[in-house]
């Protein structure tokens, strides 16, 4: 009969086996093109071990993070929205930012609403890096002659012409809580909570990651935002500054978005 202590030891190395079983399966169902292979493989072993090691609260936040925009995305690909599009659209909003929160409070991963995590002078600061980043990256796309649109950035420009102004000002705006709780709250108190370093790597790079970079540029461009971003949480671990810096921050780009038409 196995002991516990031996139960525990192999415990240890259960990622090994979730892997090892992502690579069987995408062999099976994606074996002909390597880049279908590769994706596949990477996804089942990050999902596998987030359930292997009792992470699976983070990959509720990242799935309830991407509804409203897959929401709206979908009814935009036949237009105009209609009442029942909306009506949808504002209920999945809603209960994907209420469950979110209900998580990120009954997990213990953030801490109850109080005006004494919003601290004026650390949002402004925030805010003056992201804006002076945004300058450095607008020098250098002129010195390489590169557009300062990425491709990203080009998407939601499109997208705003498919969607209810209301609609497309709520889930940007609103990104700023979903993005903060599930990149930045979710890696560093549920995925690496005992990693610090690791957990500030992937947050960086996960965000970067998520917004689409298509080339060196626009890698540049989010990662650079991420790394002020994730610093802001590293040092405070506040995520209603971090939440309030990001939301103002895509609140400004819209404003100056709508400007500019």
């Amino acid at each position: 009969m196995i002991s516990k202590d031996k139960l525990q030891q192999f415990s240890k190395f259960r990622a090994f086996p979730v892997v090892l079983l992502a690579v069987i399966f995408s062999l099976l169902f994606a074996p002909h093109h390597l880049t279908s292979f590769i994706t596949t493989a990477v996804v089942l072993s990050i999902v596998g071990n987030l359930l292997a090691y009792n992470k699976w609260q983070w990959l509720i936040l990242f799935i309830l993070s991407l509804a409203p925009t897959f929401t709206s995305t979908f009814f935009s690909i036949h237009p105009p929205f209609s009442v029942l599009d909306n009506i949808i659209f504002y209920l999945i909003f809603l209960l994907s930012l209420g469950f979110s929160y209900f998580i990120a409070r009954k997990t213990d991963i953030i801490p109850k609403f109080n005006w004494k995590y919003f601290s004026i002078t650390k949002l402004l600061t925030g805010f003056a890096l992201l804006f002076l980043a945004s300058i450095l990256t607008g020098i250098i796309a002129q010195l390489i002659r590169q557009s300062p649109d990425t491709a990203n950035q080009e998407a939601l420009n499109q997208l705003q012409k498919l969607i209810p102004v209301a609609i497309f000002v709520i889930q940007t705006v609103a990104a700023g809580f979903f993005e903060e709780l599930t990149y930045r709250v979710g890696i560093f108190e549920i995925v690496f909570k005992k990693h610090r370093n690791i957990a500030f790597l992937v947050a960086m790079l996960l965000f970067a990651y998520m917004h689409g970079p298509t080339d060196l540029y626009s890698w540049l461009t989010y990662g650079l935002m991420s790394l002020i971003l994730t610093s802001f949480y590293a040092k405070y671990r506040n995520f209603y500054l971090n939440m309030s810096i990001h939301m103002l921050w895509n609140l400004f780009g819209i404003l100056v978005a709508f400007l500019l038409k």
